[in-house]
């Protein structure tokens, strides 16, 4: 097992490679227990159809806000274990992140023994006292736990960490090996890239990042398998380009093969019409997606409280573009 002081080594040679941030299949009424059976078909499906390079748990796209410390706890044991029995190399990363510092000890040491690679931690989303609360949560974290921790910014917690801020925070724990800054800011990247050339960092625009000249390795947590059909990897040809740096091919491959249309349909499932311009992880809308291309999203196909249901009339441009690709055929 990778140890604190060995985490941003590790995270050099190793964090990278296009992994599936995973949806949670619910069941029941409400969507009060967890479909299991999907779950384990979902990481068949990432890791063995599409051959994606490993998986990401129990983040915003898998609601971690609406488990029990309990569901966490299962998610993640039964994902991994699924995993490694169809792909033992596969690169696990689990976001143990909650809202106080105990019990982020606590799921991050499960999915430590369970076998993840590494964890992730957000900025605490309530009572926190900015950049010196940050440096005290996670100083409680790395003291109790013994394993790589990756940097989460997002905007979803409403505390985000400029530039300066990730790298001193990654410079002050050895534990800390890398950032995923899910700003959809490529330029607040490029600012920490300047400040630590030597830290692993990824972001969800990584298009952006990449036409910057950021090193890329990989899309660590995203939901590739809305891009992608076994035989049809769009997401993964369109990176290869952009990392060639064949920006015109790119562009020209995105536009043709569909792929731009679905990016642009399926960013409905990240902005809610309630929140206008506040990023929202709309479960029910990743799994609108995924179930119009066959993948199963279990007999409650929405959210949990307190998501709304996705609106009908957001998903006949999702269909369309589908569509347009090819990935379904006209009813």
């Amino acid at each position: 097992m990778v140890t604190n002081t060995e985490a941003k080594e590790w995270a050099r040679e190793h964090l990278r490679g296009n992994c599936s941030s995973l949806y949670t299949p619910f069941t029941g009424r409400d969507g009060d227990e967890i479909d299991y059976q999907a779950l384990r078909a979902l990481v068949r499906h990432v890791l063995v159809d599409l051959d994606q390079d490993g998986l990401w748990l129990t983040g915003g796209i898998g609601e971690f806000w609406a488990l029990t410390t309990s569901e966490l706890r299962e998610v993640v044991s039964v994902a991994i274990e699924e995993a490694r029995a169809v792909k033992p190399t596969a690169l696990i990363q689990v976001m143990t992140s909650t809202d106080n510092a105990k019990q982020t000890v606590e799921l991050t040491r499960h999915a430590q023994q369970a076998g993840a690679d590494i964890c992730y931690v957000m900025t605490p989303y309530f009572e926190c006292s900015g950049k010196p609360g940050v440096h005290e949560f996670l100083r409680y974290v790395t003291d109790r736990t013994d394993g790589p921790i990756g940097l989460f910014n997002s905007h979803a917690t409403g505390l985000v960490l400029t530039p300066q801020e990730c790298v001193d925070l990654y410079r002050a724990f050895p534990a800390v090996c890398g950032l995923k800054n899910g700003l959809l800011d490529a330029e607040h990247s490029l600012a920490v890239h300047k400040l630590a050339p030597e830290m692993v960092l990824w972001e969800a625009a990584d298009e952006a990042g990449i036409r910057l000249g950021i090193p890329h390795p990989g899309a660590l947590g995203a939901a590739l398998y809305l891009y992608e059909l076994p035989g049809r990897l769009l997401y993964c040809e369109h990176r290869d380009l952009l990392l060639a740096g064949d920006f015109e091919r790119a562009t020209k491959f995105a536009a043709e093969s569909g792929l731009t249309g679905i990016r642009a349909a399926t960013k409905s499932f990240q902005s809610h019409p309630a929140r206008p311009g506040a990023f929202t992880h709309w479960g029910a809308g990743f799994k609108f997606g995924a179930s119009l291309l066959g993948l199963p999203v279990g007999d409650y196909p929405h959210s949990r409280p307190p998501q709304t249901a996705f609106p009908d009339d957001l998903k006949e441009p999702v269909r369309d573009a589908y569509r347009a690709a090819g990935f379904i055929h006209a009813e």
